[in-house]
């Protein structure tokens, strides 16, 4: 586990709108539903320099 702090505000808000960190792809939010994904949804992530799906977890990079 990273002992560094992740950027990310995700961590510090009590209800965070996606269920995985785009930046460490730590669970933020527990009570948002598992989504599906496909390749595009990726695609259109990584463009936006995301480096962990915020729906699924998937490494991007």
């Amino acid at each position: 586990m990273n002992t560094e702090r992740c950027p990310n505000m995700n961590h510090s808000r009590s209800n965070a709108p996606v269920k995985y960190c785009p930046t460490c792809g730590e669970v933020v939010n527990k009570a948002v539903p598992q989504r599906g994904c496909t390749e595009e949804k990726h695609a259109a992530r990584r463009k936006g320099q995301d480096r962990y799906c915020v729906d699924c977890g998937k490494t991007l990079r």
